[in-house]
C-alpha cells in the first residue's frame, strides 16, 4: 500500500473520530482578583502584572519538544506549550487554517517540476535568524530533523520514522542502518546513506523533492510537504553527528548509526536512540526557536512557566510576543468558572453547550466590564455515522429517511441550548472553499418530514413485509417494519445473516428467505457511547418513537465505551470487535484543525483501501466511471461530460486533490463533492455548536477562531496597563 496514502488515511481516521461529550475546554488565569473598569478591565491607577496563566483540562506530561513523538497520542496541553516554544517553520497556518509561506523566515522559494514529474521545492532562508541561545538558524537545522526522523535510529527510539516519506529516496534512506551492516543480496530496497530527495544547497538554502512515483505528486497540497521546522543540532543529533551533502543527497555522518551495546544483527539498537528518548523531555539543555522559552518545569505540580524569547524574529506576519510570562497549569472543568470569576484564571476557552455557555456569558454580563468574550462556530459537527456496506444502512434511502424523521434542527437547538446550528455536509462555514461556493451549491437540508421519510423508503424499495407481500402500516410483531428485497449482489452472507440486537421486547427481526428471495427488515442496530448526553437525546428521539414507528422502522440501541465503538467502526478485534459487522449506526463527532481538506482514498472501492474507510460507502457511480491515478487528469467540466454527469465519491475526492491545480479548480471539485456527499448521506450532521472563549478584559486584542487557538492569539495580545 502506498505509504502516503496509508499515513494520510490513518491520519484522517484519527482526526475524524472525536468523542462527542469530551471537553476541550481550556483556561488561562492571572491571580489579580481586583475590581476593574467597565471599558478596559483595568483598575484605575493600578498596574497589571505582564503575565497570563494558561490552563487546560488535560494535564501536562512534559512532552514539549516533539509531542506524541510522531504518533497520534499527543496531549493537548503539551501541544500548546510546544506551539509557544517552537517557531521559524518554513510554512505556518494562518487565522483561517491555511498554510502560508513564512516571510519572516523564507527569503525566497520555488516550486518546479523536474524531468521525472516530481515537485522540487527549493527554499532559501533569511540569514540572521537566531535560536534562544543566540545560535544562528541555518539550513542544516531544518534538514537534521527530517533526516533523523526518517531513519531506523528514530524508529528504534519509538518514532514512526516517516517524516520524509513524501520525498524521493525515502525508502532507500530509511533502510540504511550504517556502513557496518551487511546488505542482503536479495534485498528489495537497496539502502543508501544519502537521502536523494533532500539537498543541502548552502548555509541558508535547501531543496526537497516530492515523489511522483510514490504517489505524493501531483497533489494539490504538495507544497505543504515543504513545511518543516528547524531544531538545534544537538537536540536532534546529539554530539558528533553532522549533516552533509556531497552531491547525491543530504545525509547524517556515521556517528548517527553507532550501535548500542546490546545490538545484534537480528535486532539492531543505536546509541542515538537513547539520546532521542532523553532529549524529547529535556527542557533545560537545548535552545528554543519559538516566541517563548521554558524557564521552569515542575513535574510534581505539572506547572510550566514560559518567558519571552528575545531572539525570536516573529511568526509568518512578523508578530512578536508582548506578554512577558505565561504560566501553564491544569484546571478542573467542574470548577473552572469559579476559578475564572475569582480571578485565578484569566481565560476559559472552548465553552459550549447551553447551560455552560449561559453560565459563562452571565459571568461576563455581571462583571461590569472586567470580563469579555469571543465566539465562533466549531469547525466540525456531531453526527450519526453509518456503516454503508451491510444491513439497512447500506442504502441511501434508509440514511435519508433517518435524516428526515430525526428533526436535526430541533436536535441542534436542544443540545446546544440555542448556541449552535446545523450543517448539511462535511464542511465548516469558515472554510474559504465554502465561502466560494455557498451561493451556488445545491444541498438538501432534510427538514423534518415523516412523509418525506416514508417516500424515501418507498423510492428505495422498502415496500414489503416479512412474507414478501406489500407492507401495510400499523401491523405488529415482525411485520411492524418494512422489508426490502435484496438483489443477488446485495444478498451477501452478512446480509443474509442480518439480525436485530437488543431484542428486549421479545421480537427478533432478521433477514428472511421467501421463494429463494431474501428480504431484509428495516431495523437499525445502533451503538452509542455512554455516558453521553447525545446518546441519551438520540435515544429519546429514535428508539420506539411514534415517528420512527410510523415510517415502518425500528431502532435498536446498545451502549458501550468509545474503544468498543472504534472497534466496531474499524472492525478491529483488539478493540472488542467480534468478527462480524453488527451495528450500522454510531454517534460521534468530526472536525478539522486546518483548512487542508483531503479525503482521497477514503471512498475507494478497492479492497486494499476500502477497509480504512469509516463509512465503507459503495458509490455505484464509481463503478461506471472509476478514477484512474495513471490516466489523464480531466478538468471538472471534462469529467462531467465523460461521466454523463455522474461522478462518484471516490472520483470527486481524488480529483479534488490530484486534478486541481488552481484554487478555483479545487473549489469546483470540492463543491461537487459536498453535493454528492449530501445526496448519499454517509453521516447525518446533528449540530455544529458555537464555542465561547471568555477572558479577563485586561488582555487586549484577544481574537480566536476554529483554527486560531488561545495560544495562537496570545502572541498578538498585550496586557492593558502592564507593569
Amino acid at each position: 500500500m502506498n505509504k502516503r496514502i496509508l499515513s494520510l488515511v490513518l491520519a484522517l481516521v484519527m482526526l475524524a473520530l472525536c468523542f462527542v461529550g469530551c471537553s476541550n475546554t481550556q483556561g488561562n488565569g492571572d491571580d489579580t482578583g481586583a475590581d476593574t473598569s467597565a471599558d478596559t478591565g483595568v483598575v484605575s491607577g493600578e498596574k497589571n502584572e505582564n503575565k497570563v496563566i494558561v490552563g487546560n483540562v488535560t494535564e501536562l506530561a512534559g512532552d514539549f519538544r516533539w509531542p506524541g513523538f510522531g504518533g497520534s497520542s499527543a496531549g493537548a496541553a503539551d501541544q500548546d506549550v510546544n506551539g509557544l516554544i517552537t517557531g521559524y517553520s518554513t510554512m505556518e497556518t494562518n487565522q483561517g487554517g491555511a498554510y502560508v509561506w513564512n516571510d519572516t523566515v523564507v527569503k525566497s522559494h520555488t516550486e518546479e517540476e523536474n524531468e521525472n514529474g516530481d515537485l522540487v521545492v527549493t527554499v532559501e532562508i533569511n540569514p540572521g535568524l537566531l535560536f534562544s541561545d543566540g545560535t544562528e538558524v541555518k539550513a542544516v537545522n531544518y534538514l537534521a530533523y527530517v533526516l533523523a526522523f526518517s531513519s531506523p535510529v528514530s524508529v528504534n527510539a519509538g518514532h514512526t520514522g516517516m517524516s520524509g516519506q513524501a520525498m524521493v529516496g525515502y525508502d532507500s534512506f530509511a533502510a540504511y542502518c550504517g556502513e557496518d551492516v551487511e546488505v542482503a543480496e536479495d534485498a528489495e530496497v537497496v539502502p543508501t546513506k544519502e537521502f536523494a530527495g533532500i539537498r543541502l544547497l548552502g548555509d541558508y538554502s535547501f531543496s526537497l523533492t516530492i515523489s511522483s512515483a510514490a504517489g505524493y505528486y501531483p497533489y494539490y497540497f504538495a507544497n505543504t510537504y515543504g513545511a518543516i521546522t528547524p531544531y538545534p543540532l544537538d537536540l536532534v543529533l546529539g554530539e558528533g553527528v553532522e549533516v552533509k551533502d556531497d552531491g547525491n543527497g543530504a545525509y547524517l555522518t556515521e556517528a548517527w548509526y553507532e550501535k548500542g551495546a546490546d545490538s545484534t544483527p537480528e535486532a539492531l539498537t543505536y546509541v542515538k536512540s537513547t539520546h532521542l528518548t532523553e532529549a524529547r523531555y529535556d527542557v533545560t539543555k537545548y535552545a528554543f526557536s519559538g516566541p517563548y522559552v521554558i524557564s521552569e518545569w515542575d513535574e510534581g505540580t505539572k506547572e510550566c512557566t514560559l518567558t519571552i524569547n528575545p531572539n525570536f524574529a516573529g511568526n509568518f506576519e512578523g508578530q512578536k510576543p508582548s506578554i512577558e510570562t505565561i504560566v501553564y497549569v491544569k484546571i478542573v472543568s467542574e470548577t473552572q468558572l469559579d476559578q475564572f470569576k475569582s480571578g485565578a484564571v484569566d481565560i476559559l476557552s472552548g465553552i459550549t453547550g447551553g447551560a455552560d455557555t449561559q453560565a459563562a456569558l452571565a459571568a461576563v454580563d455581571e462583571s461590569n466590564g472586567k470580563f469579555a468574550e469571543v465566539h465562533y462556530q466549531r469547525a466540525g459537527y456531531g453526527k450519526l455515522q453509518f456503516e454503508c456496506d451491510f444491513g439497512p444502512t447500506m442504502f441511501a434511502s434508509t440514511r435519508q429517511a433517518i435524516a428526515y424523521v430525526l428533526n436535526t434542527a430541533d436536535f441542534a437547538q436542544a443540545f446546544t441550548g440555542g448556541y449552535g446550528t446545523v450543517v448539511y455536509g462535511p464542511y465548516s462555514p469558515d472554510f474559504d472553499m465554502w465561502t466560494a461556493v455557498e451561493d451556488t451549491i445545491e444541498l438538501t437540508e432534510y427538514a423534518y418530514s415523516v412523509e418525506n421519510a416514508k417516500q424515501a423508503l418507498i423510492d428505495g424499495g422498502w415496500v414489503y413485509n416479512s412474507k414478501g407481500e406489500d407492507f401495510v402500516e400499523g401491523q405488529t410483531g415482525v411485520d411492524a417494519v418494512r422489508y426490502k428485497k435484496l438483489t443477488a449482489e446485495e444478498a451477501t452472507d452478512v446480509n443474509k445473516a442480518f439480525v436485530s440486537v437488543a431484542n428486549t421486547d421479545g421480537v427478533e427481526y432478521k433477514t428472511v428467505e421467501v421463494n429463494g428471495e431474501y428480504y431484509m427488515p428495516l431495523v437499525i442496530n445502533w451503538f452509542g457511547t455512554t455516558p453521553n448526553d447525545v446518546t441519551d437525546m438520540l435515544a429519546a428521539r429514535l428508539v420506539g418513537t411514534d415517528d420512527v414507528t410510523a415510517i415502518g422502522m425500528v431502532v435498536r440501541s446498545v451502549t458501550g465505551d468509545f474503544d468498543k465503538l472504534l472497534g466496531e467502526i474499524y472492525r478491529e478485534e483488539s478493540y472488542g470487535y467480534g468478527g462480524t459487522p453488527t451495528y450500522g449506526m454510531f454517534n460521534l463527532a468530526t472536525g478539522w484543525n486546518s483548512a487542508i481538506y483531503d479525503y482521497a482514498y477514503n471512498w475507494s472501492l478497492d479492497p486494499v483501501y476500502f477497509g480504512y474507510s469509516a463509512n465503507k460507502l459503495f458509490d455505484e457511480y464509481d463503478v461506471a466511471f472509476p478514477y484512474d491515478m495513471t490516466g489523464e487528469k480531466l478538468t471538472y467540466a471534462e469529467a462531467v461530460e465523460a461521466s454523463g454527469d455522474k461522478l462518484g465519491m471516490d472520483y470527486l475526492s481524488m480529483a479534488m486533490v490530484y486534478n486541481a491545480k488552481t484554487v478555483d479548480e479545487y473549489n469546483e471539485w470540492w463543491g461537487a463533492y459536498i453535493e454528492r456527499w449530501n445526496e448519499l448521506l454517509p453521516d447525518v450532521p446533528l449540530y455544529s455548536n458555537y464555542y465561547f472563549d471568555i477572558y479577563n478584559a485586561k488582555i487586549q486584542n484577544f481574537e480566536t477562531s476554529p483554527f486560531w487557538s488561545p495560544v495562537d492569539a496570545l502572541l498578538y495580545c498585550t496586557i492593558a496597563n502592564a507593569e
